[in-house]
């Protein structure tokens, strides 16, 4: 059955996760600042490494003499974040890619 112009529903919710992306990308890029919870729990010093295997951020001492993490895998936490802002930066990228097809269909439909 051909589609009718009644029959389209306006999709608001692509424009307002492209925005949310887009804000959040800010707020990571600004979020540079030392807080407490960018702090050690028991050395109350900067988190600078990810423990592999526990899956959680540390402080240096910790992965050299906090006997929690012995024999457990380290990476620079630097690392870690960056794989994780270029891993969102492709999924925003997909998802603009998206909701460009999705507005040229709706123009396609409209026209």
């Amino acid at each position: 059955a051909p589609l009718q112009l009644r029959e389209l529903v306006n999709c608001r919710w692509a424009e307002e996760v492209t925005q949310q992306l887009d804000t959040l990308q800010l707020c990571s890029l600004t979020k540079h600042e030392e807080n407490e919870k960018d702090k050690c729990e028991n050395h109350h010093e900067k988190l600078s490494v990810f423990c592999w295997t526990c899956k959680k951020c540390i402080c240096h001492q910790c992965a050299l003499w906090g006997g929690m993490h012995g024999g457990h895998t380290f990476k620079p936490l630097a690392e870690i974040y960056e794989q994780h802002v270029t891993k969102v930066n492709e999924e925003v990228a997909k998802l603009r890619r998206r909701l460009m097809e999705l507005i040229s269909l709706v123009q396609e439909v409209v026209i």
